[in-house]
């Protein structure tokens, strides 16, 4: 099937300022970690070479239509070999389109590159502890609010411009954030910086590949002793669960 997958007139917006603490900034027992495994072989005048991986906290609680979604397509390998096609400094990362996936300098690789998707789309989810702070991971879609299906972004820093509740129009609930970048964060900012080409989707001139998406396993806590008190304190680490937990976050 094949949408057409934009973030309509996000760089009209300007991104709201917000102070107070996020929820976000937070890790949450139960929470699904994937990694992201890219790389960036530069070209003729196409900056520097980019490798390593992107761990991201999923939230689960408060987005688990989008999360099942996610870690379904993830788990039958739908991201491994397709290439970021949209990249903007400062604003966002974008991949998801299965039929990303040709070798070449753009436009030459696949002029329709960054249109398509999956074949199943989602309702849209809106909650109140997500909002697009630097590192936050959304489901691009299309003009209809339940259009989102395999795309998916990440913030080059805050965008709260398109969070739920700040959109200019009123029958636009804003873009559905599902996760967070815990870990390499300098990555996505090097890949914003990638050289665009000059068409309106700012594709990159050579790919960043997404190599392989892997669930890692889940947010479980972990008892330490504190100095000043007898009562152990918990704090939230990333660790590998056993495979038979997938299955409960595998879309039907």
């Amino acid at each position: 099937m094949r949408i057409l997958i934009i973030l309509v007139a996000l760089m009209l917006f300007t991104p709201i300022s917000k102070a107070e603490p996020s929820p976000m900034e937070q890790s949450y027992e139960g929470n699904p970690i994937v990694t992201i495994n890219l790389t960036y072989e530069a070209g003729i005048g196409g900056g520097s070479d980019i490798e390593g991986d992107v761990v991201i906290e999923l939230f689960v609680n408060w987005a688990p239509i989008t999360v099942s979604n996610f870690v379904g397509l993830v788990n039958e390998s739908f991201y491994d070999g397709i290439f970021f096609h949209r990249v903007i400094d400062d604003f966002v990362i974008q991949a998801g389109d299965p039929t990303c996936t040709a070798i070449g300098v753009y436009p030459a690789s696949d002029p329709s590159c960054g249109s398509n998707g999956s074949d199943e789309t989602i309702p849209f989810e809106a909650n109140a502890n997500l909002t697009h702070i630097n590192g936050a991971v959304g489901m691009a879609r299309g003009l209809d609010p339940d259009s989102a299906s395999s795309q998916f972004y990440i913030c080059d820093g805050p965008q709260h411009g398109l969070d739920n509740g700040n959109r200019s129009q009123e029958d636009d609930p804003g873009y559905a954030v599902f996760g967070v970048v815990r870990e390499g964060m300098n990555l996505v900012q090097a890949v914003a910086q990638v050289p665009t080409s000059n068409d309106p989707m700012n594709r990159p001139l050579y790919e960043v590949h997404i190599n392989s998406i892997t669930l890692e396993g889940y947010v479980t806590p972990d008892i330490e002793e504190t100095e000043d008190e007898e009562t152990p304190g918990i704090g939230f680490s990333f660790s590998i669960l056993s495979i038979a937990l997938v299955a409960l976050l595998r879309r039907n």
